[in-house]
Order: C-alpha cells, then structure tokens, then sequence
C-alpha cells in the first residue's frame, strides 16, 4: 500500500530535479525526487513514485449530489489537483453529502481507499489489492527466517518479485525491498508470519494480557509531512503490523534543538512508558542517508541567523571593492565617491539562536 520509495547514491556528483527514469535490473520505474543533493563532491537522492505529489496539501472541499457522491470524483479531483495520474477508479459511492477535508492528497486515499491504493513502477496510482502471484524463479535464498517473516532472493530478475508474491508457500508478501550494491541484487521479501492455530491462540492470549508488548521497542517511520514541530509518519514496512501516526512529538537527544526536516526521511518511534497514545521521534535518519539534512535547524529561541559562509565571504568582498574606490587623505575618514554596500553594526554578531539554512 501506498507509493514505492528509492534512496540512490550517484557514482558522478549530478544535479538532478523533478521527473526521473529508475532503472534496476528487468525494471524501470517513473518517479520524482523529493530530498537529496550534491554534499562533498558525492551526490545522493530520495526518489518516490510518481509525480511526487501526493503530499500536496489540498483545501477542504464539499461535494453533493442527491443520486450520491462517486468515490472516483473524489479521488480523480485530488489526483488532478495533486498532477498524479491514476487507474481505474473505485465504483463505490458516497452518500449525498461529503467534505474533503483539508490536508495532504494521500489522506483522502487513505480515507476513501484504506489499505487500497498504490503507486507501480510506470508512476501510476492503482487502486484495489495487487494481484497475487507464486514465485517461480531461480534466484538464490541466502536467508530464509520464518521467525522473523523474511526471505532474501540474489537474484538478477525482479519485476516477478513485487507485494503479494509467494515465496516457498509463504504469506503473500506485504513488503519488498531491494538492495542493490556493487557485489550483487538482493531482494529482501517480508510477508506476516504464519501460525499454527495453537501459537496464533497463544498470541492472542498473551497480547490481550499484555497490550503494551508492541510498544515496548522502537519503530522505523516515514515522514510524509510536518505539522509546525510534529511530524505525520507511516510505517516503512506494512509488515510491522504498526498504524500511521499524526502529529508526533519529537524528542532531540539535546535540549532546546528543532528543525524542519525534509520529506521522506526515515525517523525512529518509540512509545514513552510503552503507551500507544504517546509516540514520540526520537531519532532521525542516518548522516549518509539522502536528505538527512533538514531544511532547517535552530537552537534557541531568538531570531538571529548564522552568518552563511558564502553570505560573509561575500560582504568582504563587497567591501574591498568599495574601499578601493574611496581615498583616506587625512586619517579622518572616507572620502570620495561612492555609497557603503552595508553599515557598520548592522546585526550582532553574538546571538542566542542559531539557525543553519
């Protein structure tokens, strides 16, 4: 459910922007960057499926219609107003009276499409469950763990691999995640863990007396859009089993630290005495991670920003041209021509925030 993502690190240090072609083995994807850039002669980015536009914020919009509201026009107008394409449409329908209610475009998916919807490799967005399949190829196992729900493939093919696929009998596949580096392509295939009755009976039991188990540890999300200083995230894999989350605290490891941080990244969630209405982020992505750094940070509460190197190299050297043209005949201060590129004082150079842009 929902749009595939990629984070790709470029061999050459390329600028790239918007629409771009994904090709990884038998398979080419049409998708749009959202984070990512050249830092350090390296360049990395984060790409998702699509036109990248699912997380436009969209109005809040009524709808009426006494023979009752299609489900399509909803979705075909936040489609459009978001410049996504889309398959065939649901043929449900509403009652005669519906509100769209202002937000990000994946919300009236998942409001209207729960569990539904998705994003294929061609960057169109499907609607209804994807087809299940049974692996047939000839890819090498080099982990099988039933415990943990998890095959990985080494394979060179993986247009067969996609969520549903049923790998050795298995669940049909919730997640797929493919790795590729130097060395080889491997496919990380997660489907739910399969029980016997006796131990799904056991499960049952010990999750009704123990509610909090699940969110004893630390789960890793998605940012798909920021709320002031909350975060709205989706779990990265469906397999976890755990909900999408609005508006979640964060919590820095250093004091009086916040920032914006860019769509796409992936966050750690940990719920505080194991309750599941107090998630909180407690970690961000990784420094080597494509659009790890955020859009800004700040540490204080004041308004003052850092100077820019760029910024202050450039105000000497407006300086220096200018004091070239003028003449100090006595000591006493500038004459001749000319007008000061900026004055002296303007801004100290002490403050208690400091803010990187």
């Amino acid at each position: 459910m929902g749009a595939w993502w990629v984070d790709a690190d470029l061999v050459e240090p390329v600028a790239l922007s918007g629409g771009v072609e994904v090709k990884c083995a038998d398979v080419t994807a049409q998708g749009a960057i959202v984070s990512g850039g050249i830092v350090h002669g390296k360049a990395a980015y984060r790409i998702v499926g699509g036109k990248g536009g699912w997380g436009t914020s969209l109005p809040a919009k009524p709808y009426h219609n006494d023979a009752l509201i299609k489900v399509a026009t909803v979705l075909a107008d936040a489609a459009r107003e978001c410049g996504e394409a889309v398959g065939a449409l649901p043929t449900t329908r509403l009652g005669p009276h519906y509100a769209r209610a202002a937000g990000p475009g994946f919300e009236t998916l998942n409001l209207l499409a729960p569990g539904a919807w998705y994003v294929d490799f061609p960057g169109v967005t499907q609607f209804g469950a994807r087809a299940s399949s049974v692996y047939t190829g000839d890819g090498t196992r080099s982990r099988i763990d039933p415990a943990a729900g998890v095959v990985d493939i080494a394979t060179d093919v993986i247009a067969n691999l996609l969520p549903g696929v049923i790998v050795d009998g298995a669940a049909p596949a919730t997640d797929v995640e493919y790795d590729l580096d130097p060395k080889r392509l491997t496919v990380h295939v997660y489907a739910k863990r399969g029980l016997s009755r006796r131990l799904d009976a056991w499960r049952r039991i010990i999750l009704a007396l123990f509610p909090e188990m699940r969110y004893r540890g630390m789960w890793e999300y998605r940012v798909t859009t920021q709320d002031g200083d909350r975060l709205n995230l989706q779990p990265v894999r469906v397999a976890s089993g755990m909900p999408s989350l609005a508006r979640v605290p964060i919590r820095p490891g250093m004091a009086g630290l916040r920032a914006d941080v860019q769509l796409g990244e992936l966050v750690l969630v940990s719920f505080a005495d194991s309750d599941p209405s107090r998630p909180n982020v407690v970690a961000h992505d990784a420094p080597d991670a494509p659009g790890w750094l955020p859009d800004l940070v700040e540490v204080g509460s004041a308004t003052d920003f850092l100077a820019k190197a760029s910024e202050t190299n450039a105000r000497l050297q407006a300086l220096e041209q200018w004091s070239s043209t003028v003449v100090f005949p006595t000591g006493v201060g500038p004459s001749g021509t000319g007008t000061p590129p900026f004055q002296a004082g303007a801004g100290d150079v002490a403050t208690s925030l400091l803010k990187a842009q």
